[in-house]
């Protein structure tokens, strides 16, 4: 089952280049659902044995379409703050009354902080069971997307890839002990000794594998540069999808991916694809648009008007089967027609409706 995880980025930030881009934001999102459905065009540089363990995991992301208080949102907030830097051990960040701003609701958002830390922190993460208040991850403004302040060789946006991994119950795969006695509690990864760096060469062997292939020095959960990571295995996504269905499940009803006027209204699965024509048609100043979905897809609804140009995005996000309602509140619109488009799994409809005041 495909598992869509909504996030809200929040960027807390003290001087004007801290205050990223929504590109730079985008790019990470892009990376990050790559990354997790193993779709990353590096993927050619898993070395060879390693190759039939890469996992697509089935979980992908969205920006938060609504905030915990149903008001409609871009999935991201802007914070400025007085506080010039963040060391590892702050929790400031999380809270409004200290510079930050308070987390949102974890059971329904992943709450992905970036900020400008002290010294060479890429970033941190919160594995399930933390306090509710800190259950987020963070993230240096230099080490996140790909564009932007995203800066070598932290440069590919795999710092939020790793910290995602720990937000979904991942372990560093080495353990986090400098020996061979703990392990990551995952089965298809090579036992490791210690954390790795840079950009290894292939075969990496060590005192916990001492014998080709060696260590799986490209895993996300490595400390390898970017462009040297490129694959979570099927144990690592066996692990991660145990814990959205156990400690994280509450993120499973979270409708925080669906736009503010977009409503579920059956989950008795179609047997096609429809898109109905709105009603009421003519309308002033709201209509409203049903559609059906027959497996899950991602789905977008956009109004245009009659030259052409996108004026609305309505839906942009993985939907489960089933049968939707979309409102279009067109105050501020011109009298006249337009049309709306849906777009899903090879699937596309046009139809017409007029506004009238």
């Amino acid at each position: 089952m495909l598992v869509t995880i909504p996030v809200v980025f929040h960027i807390i930030w003290n001087q004007p280049d801290q205050n990223i881009s929504e590109a730079q934001i985008q790019s990470q999102l892009d990376v990050m659902n790559k990354d997790f459905a193993r779709l990353n065009a590096d993927t050619v540089n898993t070395p060879a044995p390693f190759k039939p363990l890469g996992a697509n995991t089935q979980i992908q992301f969205c920006l938060a379409q609504r905030t915990p208080d149903n008001q409609p949102t871009n999935g991201i907030t802007r914070t400025q703050t007085n506080v010039v830097s963040y060391a590892r051990t702050d929790t400031n960040m999380y809270y409004t009354s200290l510079g930050g701003i308070d987390i949102w609701d974890r059971d329904r958002y992943m709450n992905c902080y970036v900020v400008n830390f002290t010294g060479d922190i890429l970033g941190f993460a919160q594995q399930p069971g933390g306090p509710p208040q800190q259950d987020g991850m963070v993230i240096g403004y230099k080490y996140f997307g790909t564009i932007g302040t995203a800066t070598p060789p932290q440069d590919k946006g795999r710092t939020v890839t790793h910290e995602a991994g720990h937000w979904l119950n991942l372990d560093h795969i080495w353990g986090d002990e400098p020996a061979c006695a703990q392990d990551d509690n995952v089965g298809d990864t090579p036992l490791q000794a210690g954390e790795n760096g840079g950009c290894p060469n292939f075969p990496l062997t060590d005192a916990c594998s001492p014998n080709a292939p060696g260590v799986m020095f490209s895993n996300y959960m490595d400390y390898v540069d970017d462009a040297c990571m490129n694959i979570f295995t099927l144990g690592q996504s066996t692990r991660m999808n145990a814990a959205v269905a156990g400690p994280r499940a509450s993120i499973l009803t979270s409708n925080a991916c669906q736009p503010v006027g977009i409503t579920p209204i059956s989950s008795e699965v179609p047997d096609n694809f429809v898109l109905n024509q709105n009603y009421p048609n003519p309308f002033n100043p709201s209509t409203n648009i049903t559609f059906s979905i027959p497996k899950s897809s991602f789905v977008t609804l956009k109004v245009y008007d009659i030259s052409g140009k996108e004026v609305s995005v309505l839906v942009n996000e993985n939907l489960q089967s089933g049968t939707y309602n979309a409102d279009w509140n067109a105050s501020g619109f011109a009298t006249g027609l337009y049309f709306y488009t849906i777009e899903a799994d090879g699937f596309r409809q046009t139809r017409k409706m007029i506004l009238t005041k």
